[in-house]
């Protein structure tokens, strides 16, 4: 797989193009929220359409960057820079100081899983505007009381996911960017994104990364690939399975999506397994392992009714 997609008919890579077209349509008249829809099979991209933006145009993709750290974090693993899964995170912090002495236990494999204790900007609005408004979202979420104990529970967790992204800086000795960069981006050939970044320069692990949709479709690929990329290993084999696994329930009313891996949501679709990272607004990468098949979705980033069954149904619904 090159850098880029070769481009095939539907017909030829066992997609049928009338449902494709009816999902466009659909598109088209119901859903203007929806900016682009990319399905790529058998390694071939076969169908692309853009609803008000241009081709080559970066959107924010929200917490679909989460997704990505989770590789990076095997990659950083596979490199040595980390121990395990089990690894304690506040070592990594450096001088950082944590108010709850339980944060002393919460390790990567609680943040990977949302499962540290931290409290969910999703339930409570408060929380989530002081998140947003510190000078230090890191030190203000070490801070926090956690609401159970680490392991216990999944509350969905940007503060969490920003921890963690500021604990694999801590281990590689890189800013997060720049390690992605290496690492991930350029590999693929996808050239430098925006990065917000948060009050002390942090780039912000959960979320605002701006990427192309055919970007999103290359890192599905290599997740479809587990890892590998023009026949060399990026992200280990077993880090790729062991993140798109079940873990522990998420929140279902987000998405319809039951269960969690490692900062994927991981369901079964019409019978066929699905991996999807998904952002606010309507941000998709599902990769569906059974059928060969990647699909992006990107949309307005404003609330809006929920598109991913054009994924779920009609998009899968088209390989045969």
């Amino acid at each position: 797989m090159r850098s880029s997609f070769p481009v095939a008919a539907p017909e030829a890579v066992g997609l049928d193009p009338a449902r494709l077209h009816a999902a466009h349509r659909r598109i088209a008249r119901d859903l203007p929220h929806v900016t682009s829809l990319l399905v790529a099979r058998r390694g071939h991209l076969a169908f692309e359409r853009y609803y008000g933006i241009e081709a080559g145009e970066p959107q924010d993709t929200q917490s679909v960057a989460k997704s990505l750290v989770s590789l990076l974090t095997g990659i950083a693993l596979a490199r040595g820079f980390l121990e395990g899964p089990e690894q304690p995170v506040l070592p990594l912090l450096g001088e950082a100081a944590a108010q709850d002495p339980r944060w002393s236990r919460v390790t990567l494999r609680h943040l990977l899983t949302m499962t540290s204790g931290l409290p969910s900007e999703l339930t409570d609005s408060a929380y989530d505007d002081a998140w947003m408004a510190s000078p230090d979202p890191v030190r203000f979420a070490l801070a926090q009381p956690l609401v159970c104990e680490p392991g216990m529970t999944f509350h969905y967790s940007n503060a969490g996911v920003h921890v963690l992204g500021a604990a694999l800086a801590g281990a590689v000795g890189r800013d997060l960017a720049q390690f992605a960069q290496e690492a991930l981006l350029t590999p693929l050939g996808i050239p430098v994104p925006e990065w917000p970044r948060d009050p002390r320069g942090r780039p912000l692990a959960s979320g605002g990364l701006r990427l192309t949709p055919r970007a999103l479709l290359l890192l599905g690929q290599l997740v479809l690939q587990r890892g590998r990329w023009e026949g060399q290993p990026l992200v280990p084999r077993s880090w790729v399975e062991e993140a798109t696994r079940p873990h522990v329930r998420g929140y279902e009313w987000m998405e319809g999506i039951p269960d969690y891996g490692l900062l994927w949501w991981v369901t079964r679709e019409g019978g066929a397994e699905a991996w999807y990272a998904t952002g606010y607004g309507g941000q998709y990468l599902a990769v569906f392992p059974d059928l060969d098949l990647v699909a992006v979705m990107t949309g307005k980033v404003e609330n809006h009714p929920s598109h991913r069954h054009i994924i779920a149904r009609e998009v899968r619904g088209a390989a045969r």
